[in-house]
Formats: C-alpha cells, sequence, structure tokens
C-alpha cells in the first residue's frame, strides 16, 4: 500500500495505491457488485470503496495481479 497526501489551494486529500502480483480479478464488474464474495464476507469490500470515494480506479488481469487506485477529497 502507498499512501499519499493530496494538497490543492481548495482541496486536500489521500490517495491510497494498493497493488499486487496475485492470482489477478477474472471479472472487474462481477466483482464491483454488492453481495459477490469469494469467501464468506458481506461482499461490500470493492464496490462500497467505490462508492466513498472521490475518484476509484481498479485495473487487474488474470495471472497479473491487481492495482486499486482510491482519491478522497476534502474541500478546505
Amino acid at each position: 500500500m502507498l499512501l499519499e497526501v493530496l494538497l490543492e489551494p481548495v482541496r486536500r486529500g489521500v490517495r491510497l495505491t494498493f497493488e499486487d502480483q496475485g492470482p489477478g480479478i477474472p471479472d472487474l464488474q462481477q466483482a464491483l457488485r454488492d453481495g459477490f464474495t469469494t469467501g464468506n464476507g458481506m461482499g461490500l469490500g470493492l464496490g462500497g470503496a467505490r462508492r466513498l470515494a472521490s475518484e476509484f480506479d481498479i485495473s487487474s488481469e488474470p495471472g497479473s495481479g491487481t492495482r486499486v487506485t482510491y482519491v478522497r477529497w476534502k474541500s478546505v
């Protein structure tokens, strides 16, 4: 995980970048859908993070890992 503090004249925020070299996510649309889980969770992780973010980006390919970038802004 990489944490960055973002400072602009009229807003401030944080950018969180999560990256792994795992198996990747074969179907991103399904993984972002509420209720989808590969385990025993509630299935709100990626979809919930996307809803709370000011900016959200995810890229993943099977066998190549996943990268999620989450930005949250607040007006100064």
